[in-house]
Order: C-alpha cells, then sequence, then structure tokens
C-alpha cells in the first residue's frame, strides 16, 4: 500500500513539475520550462535592482537579403504597443517604477533589458512578457518606425568609425552576410509589410528560442514561479528551427583591399583577418593577440606605433567571434595611412618572428580581466552575460572564461598569429577624407603596403618588469553580496576623503580630483587642463611615459584622465590586491610631472585629432554646438580638447 501511495505521488509530481529541467550552482539557477524557454536566476542581494533580459537567439544572421535589418526594426517595434497596453505605455509603466528600457541587436542576437528597483521585479517581468508574447506590431506604426530606424542609420553613415567597421566587413566577406550594411536598405526597410513582421517573430520568437535572464536582489523560488505564470502557458511545438543563415564564406587566398572618399577629416584605416568561431581554444589566444596589442597604454599599438614613431593618433584591436565564426580587427585613425599600415603589419610580423614577452602576456591577461570584471559589475550586465554564455552552448562557460584566459601561452599566441594573420587572409579597408587624391588598385596596394612590410619589423631588446596584477583563480565564486555605505573621513591638512566598500568583484577604483580645471580656462588658452593632465602621464622625474604605462598596467590597472567643467584629476581603476603600485605611480604624476617640449609637442598632436574627432561625431559635435549657444563666452561652452 505504502509503494503504491509512493508511485501515485511520483506520477502526481511528475504532472505538476513546472519544467522539465532544473540545475542550482551557487547564486545561479536554470530551468527549462515544459515549452524550451530556457530560465537563468541570478540571485545578488548587495544593491536593491532587478535586470529582466529576453535574449533572443536571432539577429542579422538570420535575414535573408530581402528582409535584411528586420531584426532592428522588430527591435524598435517590441515596446510599441500590446493588446492591453497602447503605444507609449510600456516605457511609461517602466519608468514609473523607477526603470528603464533598452534593447540591441547584433549578428547572432537581439536583446531586450529591463531594469528596475527590486521591490517592482514581478511587475517589470509582467510587461517584459507581454511585450515578448503580446505585441501586435501595428502597420501604421510600423511605418513610422522604419523612418526611425532610417534616421538611425543616417546617424551610423555619420560615424567615421563605425563606417570603417562595416566596409571591411563588406571587402572580407564576399558570401557570407557579414558583408552587408546590417541595418539594411532605405529600400528594403520601407518595403517590410507587417506580414514579414509576423512570419519573422513566429519563426524565431518562440520559448525554445529565447533565454530568459534574470539577475539582482531577489528570492530564487519566487520568481521562478513568476516566470512559470508569465511565460509557462506560451505554446512552442518543440520542433527545431529551420534556419537560413546563408551561404557560407570561402577560404581567402589573397589579399583584399578597399577604399572610400567621405566627409571625413581624418583618414580610418581597419585590417581584417578571418578566424574560428568563440568555442575554439585558438578564440582564447586570439582575444590575448588583441590585448598585446591594443589594449592600455603599454599595447604595441600605443607605445610603439603612437608614441614612438608617431604613426597612428589612436588605435585597437579586438576579436569578433560568434558560434561558428570570427574576425580579427585592427582599427586606427592616422595622418599617414600607408606608412601606419606598414608599421602596424610590421609590429604584427615582429609578434611572428621575436615572440612576446611574459610581461606583455601577463598584462594582457590582467587587462582582459578587469574587463571581464567591469562587464558583470552592473546587475544588467550580469544577467546578459549569462545569457550569452547559455546561447553559446552552457552558461558555466562565463565561470571559466578566465581560466582559460589563464592558460594562453606565449606559444598560443605566436601560433595563432602565424596561422590566421598572414597576408593571404588579410582584408583592409582605408575611409579617406575628399581632399585625398590617391587612388590605390590592390595590386598597387601590395606595392605600396606589402611589399615594405619586412624592411620596417624591428627586434626590440626590453627589459622585463615585473607584472604584480593578481586575477583570482576561482572565478565560479567570485561575487560577495557585501556593499557598505558611503563613508567620509577627513585628512589632516589634506582631502575629503569618500569611500564606497564593495566586495562583489576584485575590482578598486580611486579618483583624485581638483576643483577649477577648465572653469578657470580662457578662450586664450582653452584646452590646456586636458594638455596638462595628459602630459603629465609622459613623464616624471622618476619614469618616462613607456615606464608609467608598463608600472600601472602591470598591476592590473588603467588611468583616466578626468576633465570636466568644474573639476579635474585622475581615475585609477584595476584589480585589487596590488593596487598600491598603480597608486605609487599616480603619486609620482601628481607631484613630480617634467613636462618635456618634445611631449607637449606629442601630446598636442593626439589632441588635435581628438578635436577633429569630435567634429566628425554626430552626437558629440552637436551638443558641443548646443553647449557654446547656451553658455556662450562662459568656459562651461567650450569642449574639454
Amino acid at each position: 500500500m505504502l509503494l503504491a501511495a509512493f508511485i501515485l505521488l511520483s506520477q502526481v509530481t511528475q504532472i505538476v513539475e513546472p519544467y522539465t529541467f532544473r540545475e542550482d550552482q551557487g547564486q545561479t539557477t536554470k530551468v527549462v520550462l515544459k515549452n524550451g524557454l530556457t530560465v537563468l536566476v541570478r540571485e545578488q542581494q548587495a544593491i536593491p535592482l532587478v535586470s529582466v533580459n529576453t535574449y533572443v537567439k536571432a539577429g542579422y544572421f538570420d535575414e535573408d537579403d530581402r528582409i535584411s535589418g528586420i531584426s532592428h526594426v522588430i527591435e524598435h517595434m517590441f515596446f510599441k504597443g500590446t493588446q492591453k497596453r497602447p503605444v507609449g505605455e510600456i516605457a511609461r509603466e517602466t519608468h514609473g517604477l523607477g526603470g528603464y528600457l533598452n534593447a540591441h541587436t547584433f549578428y547572432d542576437r537581439t536583446v531586450y533589458d529591463t531594469e528596475v528597483e527590486a521591490e517592482n521585479m514581478k511587475k517589470a517581468l509582467e510587461i517584459q512578457a507581454d511585450a515578448l508574447w503580446n505585441s501586435v506590431y501595428d502597420a501604421t506604426e510600423l511605418k513610422r518606425e522604419i523612418e526611425v530606424v532610417l534616421q538611425e542609420n543616417n546617424r551610423k553613415l555619420d560615424n567615421p568609425g563605425a563606417v570603417t567597421s562595416e566596409k571591411l566587413y563588406a571587402t572580407a566577406f564576399q558570401q557570407h552576410r557579414m558583408r552587408r550594411w546590417r541595418i539594411g536598405t532605405p529600400e528594403g526597410l520601407r518595403a517590410l509589410t507587417r506580414d514579414d513582421i509576423i512570419r519573422y517573430v513566429q519563426k524565431y520568437y518562440r520559448p525554445s528560442n529565447i533565454i530568459l535572464s534574470i539577475a539582482g536582489r531577489l528570492d530564487i523560488e519566487e520568481t521562478i514561479a513568476e516566470v512559470v505564470k508569465l511565460y509557462g502557458n506560451i505554446p512552442d511545438d518543440g520542433k527545431p528551427i529551420e534556419r537560413d543563415n546563408g551561404p557560407a564564406e570561402p577560404e581567402q587566398t589573397a589579399v583584399r583591399y578597399s577604399w572610400q572618399l567621405g566627409p571625413i577629416e581624418q583618414n580610418h584605416v581597419a585590417l581584417g583577418f578571418h578566424t574560428p568561431g568563440f568555442l575554439t581554444d585558438d578564440a582564447r589566444a586570439l582575444e590575448v593577440l588583441a590585448a598585446i596589442l591594443g589594449e592600455g597604454r603599454a599595447s604595441i599599438l600605443n607605445q610603439y606605433v603612437r608614441d614612438e614613431k608617431g604613426l597612428i593618433t589612436s588605435g585597437s584591436a579586438n576579436l569578433q567571434a560568434f558560434q561558428n565564426l570570427g574576425f580579427f580587427e585592427i582599427d586606427f585613425e592616422t595622418a599617414k595611412p600607408l606608412e601606419a599600415q606598414i608599421g602596424v603589419l610590421a609590429e604584427v610580423e615582429g609578434i611572428k618572428k621575436f615572440g612576446v614577452t611574459n610581461e606583455q602576456l601577463a598584462r594582457a591577461k590582467a587587462l582582459i580581466a578587469q574587463s571581464r570584471y567591469h562587464e558583470i559589475e552592473t546587475v544588467s550586465g550580469m544577467a546578459e552575460d549569462l545569457a550569452y554564455h547559455e546561447a553559446l552552448g552552457d552558461w558555466k562557460r562565463s565561470l571559466s572564461y578566465l581560466r582559460a584566459i589563464q592558460k594562453v601561452s606565449a606559444d598560443d599566441v605566436i601560433r595563432v598569429a602565424k596561422k590566421y594573420l598572414v597576408f593571404e587572409n588579410l582584408s583592409a579597408f582605408e575611409y579617406l577624407p575628399e581632399s585625398v587624391t590617391r587612388t590605390l588598385t590592390e595590386s598597387d596596394y601590395l606595392q605600396a603596403v606589402l611589399d615594405k612590410v619586412a624592411s620596417a619589423i624591428e627586434q626590440r631588446a626590453v627589459q622585463e618588469l615585473p607584472v604584480a596584477a593578481e586575477i583570482p583563480s576561482a572565478d565560479d565564486s567570485l561575487t560577495h553580496d557585501l556593499v557598505k555605505p558611503v563613508e567620509k573621513r577627513s585628512i589632516l591638512r589634506g582631502p575629503d576623503v569618500y569611500i564606497i566598500e564593495d566586495h562583489r568583484l576584485p575590482l578598486v577604483s580611486f579618483g583624485l580630483f581638483y576643483p577649477g580645471g577648465r572653469l578657470y580656462e580662457s578662450p586664450k588658452n582653452a584646452g590646456i587642463t586636458e594638455l596638462m593632465l595628459r602630459t603629465a602621464l609622459r613623464g616624471t622625474q622618476r619614469f618616462n611615459s613607456e615606464d608609467i604605462a608598463r608600472r600601472l598596467e602591470n598591476a592590473g590597472a588603467r588611468i583616466q584622465v578626468v576633465n570636466q567643467p568644474d573639476f579635474f584629476g585622475y581615475l585609477v581603476d584595476g584589480l585589487s590586491g596590488k593596487l598600491g603600485q598603480a597608486l605609487e605611480i599616480l603619486m609620482d604624476i601628481l607631484q613630480q610631472p617634467v613636462f618635456q617640449e618634445d611631449d607637449l609637442e606629442k601630446e598636442k598632436v593626439l589632441q588635435l585629432a581628438r578635436i577633429k574627432n569630435l567634429r566628425e561625431n554626430n552626437y558629440a559635435y552637436p551638443v558641443s554646438v548646443f553647449m557654446q549657444t547656451l553658455f556662450g563666452e562662459h568656459a562651461y561652452a567650450r569642449p574639454a580638447v
């Protein structure tokens, strides 16, 4: 009789169980509802906020050419009214909860995020669920919103960096959908109908293709119960989605080059190389290589190509990696585009030929770790990070990411550079001012740039400095729910000190600020505060520019110039544990700057480039003009540079 009762109880449990899978690990719980919806819940009690992140596994890669840009249009329509909430009501209700809405579309995903005070989580979840399942996608509203998207597209055309990157992709990819201008074309977008929207939504906005990630001050069981109530009754047939990812990209076998003239003031150059996807071991080595090249003031691009040789005014390197596709990109601005490309490619060849130092390797890993912690510092960042890794196969990859970075060796970096960063895999795009008169073919580019790289390779004899930064070994137990209130301490004959003790992540920020600065500038010396702050970083009585950059970043820290209308100073931000070394450098900068004449001239060149950047920026420049109109001759009217 007892056995029969147990069997009956088991059967009842199976019937009422609201999900088919559950996994609890630390502060995170994953469940899969019966309709296939994956739910991730992360409990973080320190901050009274909650983020509700709806991660749809569909983006630009899932659009055929006729409906190119539809993912982004749906993103815009998502909060434009449901069966019970008219246009504008979702935003009004969310703002009434003390929250905000955000969304973005990328090649492989569309993400919707709501962040509210923790006590309003259930209401925010209901609003998000209503938008997800009950949006009406009104045809009239669709036409209006397409015009909004086209205005956004025009703003992007006024962003030289964005144009350069997307034109590089059009050069590098001849078949794959990454070659397209991802927002779409005016003709294509205006041709979209409500039926197109509905078909796309029905195909991809289904429970089994969505990850709901919730992070913040919450109760896990109550949150799961609310999700089951709001999301669990939506049907899904369980059949795999037949994705149309378009043609695969054939292997590149020769250099590709393109250029374009535009209404810009500086030369923008982008170099790119095809690589494997995010899940490969090579991807971690490529990320470390990108950090060695472009992360921080002591990186190769900034230390050698910019500061030592003066070939660029800014530069960066990064890996764009998706599940089955990767692309390694190097971007820079320069007054000498051909010479700069020779210099940059010579540095890449130098890595292949001479390797990287232990200092460069360890410093790159420390800066990657610092960036990684900042990505998950907010509840929104944590929620999206969990969803991102779950979409790639397992949210727990988030926990092991830094361990994988730590395993990368110098030999790994050299190997991936030799394997992927080769001329036959290179694509180059130049975005040049309309005043430029030269034109190059691919054959001309080979002669003008690639044929000169070998003779530009240098081997440097650099005395290595120790890297003191320590990356915690177990990143699955990093976050601790403890944030103390602001505490004020006064130092005798010294500054007031404000302290927030935050134990959630192994990060420390230290800011030192002075009143005044731009407030006391005149029209004749406008920009001098910025120039002073940046030139001071180029040398003290004890250290030169390279020493300062290396010692700061070897401690796992970065230094930022802060130049506001009423105050100025520096912010040192880095990994906890060894920040004392970084603060020692900061004190040296503040107390013993030397302001060498040649350093001042170098910094003037960079500041003039920042002025050009401001004029090229279609968002910042109108704001600057508005401030001039508002404040007239007052110092507040002038930009920092």
